[in-house]
């Protein structure tokens, strides 16, 4: 069931439904829970005095396992900080690469100029210091940041450079929303892992990894294996998710037939709570969900593994190893009072998209076979793909001095994107877009608003994108498949803007 909700609708849902609710959870809560890790917040949306330090460093770290895996981390043992900044702010950063392998940082889902971007070509030595100043011109949103090395991404990703980044405005500062970080608003960094026989973290490059992306077995939710849990106050709840899986599709619920009811997807706020059972996020997606535990006792966040339709997801659902498993629960606490307003039937002013501003139309095919020549220029062309074959768009691998397009800035297009293969998630730089269908349907209402993530498998995946920053020869703008096997195998282009 999808739709809007009202504050009345709501509470009868939650009153037929926290029965059943509070059954399931209790029966799930039988199982050890870890506690939520929360990842350090560096708020520099007052104002900063000096740079936002990262540093990219090489560490060990329990997933709870029992035992140390090698891991990258910024700023700790695996992932990153959240970084909060403001709408208007030019923020300095400085990113100091101390993992011993040339690395960058690229701000995913920020509208800023190309040579601030963090993709491929503004790599940072071993040992090097990068220091952009980074513009925050979007309105509210939770953007994230990870490793954009050509080449490297999958690996670096994996292994724990990535960090998530809140963009505040005066509208949401004002907004009557959970805002109080690490007390009732969260922020749930989702990932698959392998671990091996000793229990530490398990990567292994393989063709059949490059040809479906990696897909491992065990659900780890900021850096620690689920279930973990969480002791919230009595009111509304704020959850800021993210999908950072190399390749896994995640389906999100509820415990006991629960709505969830999304306010917020890539690019900032939707238009008004939408409500729905289920929410599929594929790898690089956000959304943000509330959840009013005044009405209940406890509630369990439920995600289900699902693969790119290549064999590592349809041979995992024949298994049984794709069914729902418990992420997070959330305890209420009765004696601590938090937010009790009503949901928002209001969030942002969201004009419908408006197809007939496009001034061009352009195509993209998402290829991926065994051809000797895709391969042999894959290869060439310094893309990783070992014996997956060579992967591409249009027909051409990424090829990092070669610029596949040419945008004009402030200028509407229509990208329509298809795939000869498997199901894709499909990114674009520099911008946030609206979705105009997907899969040859429109967009599912949690979808209707500002997003950079598109899926695109059967039928044609259609996107009203501009671009407002400009992006150089010399630093030009990434659209590319966001299974980042695919991507370092050659299925990504660059463009500039000028």
């Amino acid at each position: 069931m999808q739709n809007h909700i009202s504050r009345r609708r709501f509470l009868e849902l939650a009153a037929v439904s926290s029965g059943a609710a509070l059954s399931a959870v209790k029966a799930m809560s039988q199982v050890p829970l870890r506690p939520l890790p929360v990842p350090e917040l560096i708020d520099a949306a007052s104002g900063v005095d000096a740079p936002v330090r990262l540093n990219l460093q090489q560490s060990r770290h329990d997933f709870g396992t029992g035992a140390a895996s090698e891991t990258l981390g910024i700023n700790s043992s695996y992932l990153g900080p959240v970084v909060k900044v403001k709408t208007g702010q030019q923020v300095p950063f400085e990113v100091h690469n101390r993992i011993g392998e040339v690395s960058t940082l690229h701000w995913h889902g920020l509208h800023i100029p190309g040579d601030v971007d963090g993709g491929p070509h503004q790599e940072i030595e071993p040992g090097g210091t990068w220091r952009p100043e980074v513009p925050v011109a979007q309105p509210a949103a939770t953007c994230w940041f990870h490793s954009h090395t050509h080449g490297r991404t999958a690996r670096q990703t994996h292994g724990g450079l990535a960090g998530v980044m809140h963009i505040e405005d005066d509208a949401s500062l004002s907004a009557d929303l959970p805002k109080t970080y690490g007390v009732d608003d969260f922020t749930l960094v989702l990932q698959d892992k392998t671990f091996d026989a000793q229990g530490r973290m398990s990567y292994q490059l393989t063709g059949e990894v490059i040809e479906n992306g990696f897909q491992g077995d065990q659900l780890v939710v900021n850096g620690a294996l689920a279930p973990v849990g969480q002791t919230v106050p009595q009111g509304l709840v704020r959850l800021r998710i993210l999908n950072a899986c190399n390749a896994r599709f995640l389906t999100l619920s509820l415990s006991g037939s629960q709505a969830l009811n999304v306010i917020a997807s890539d690019g900032g706020f939707l238009g008004s709570t939408f409500q729905t059972g289920t929410l599929e996020m594929s790898p690089g997606e956000r959304y943000e969900v509330l959840l009013d535990m005044s009405q209940l006792e406890e509630a369990a966040l439920m995600v289900s593994f699902s693969g790119n339709e290549g064999l590592g997801g349809w041979l995992g659902s024949i298994l049984g190893r794709n069914g729902a498993q418990t992420a997070l629960v959330l305890t209420r606490d009765p004696d601590r009072k938090g937010l009790t307003a009503a949901l928002p039937d209001r969030l942002a002013i969201l004009a419908p998209a408006d197809p007939l501003s496009a001034l061009r139309k352009r195509e993209f095919s998402l290829n991926m076979g065994d051809g000797e020549e895709l391969a042999a220029l894959a290869a060439n062309w310094g893309n990783v793909c070992g014996t997956a074959g060579g992967m591409g768009i249009n027909g051409r691998p990424m090829k990092m001095d070669h610029v596949n397009l040419q945008m004009r800035k402030g200028e509407a297009e229509i990208w329509r994107i298809q795939a000869d293969e498997q199901r894709h998630p499909f990114h674009i730089h520099g911008c946030s877009f609206r979705i105009l269908q997907q899969d040859g349907a429109p967009p599912p209402g949690h979808a209707s608003g500002w997003k950079d993530m598109v899926s695109v498998q059967e039928g044609w995946s259609e996107v009203l994108v501009r671009f407002d920053y400009p992006a150089a020869e010399t630093s030009p703008f990434m659209y590319h498949c966001h299974i980042l096997e695919h991507e370092d195998c050659g299925m990504m282009g660059q463009f500039t803007v000028g």
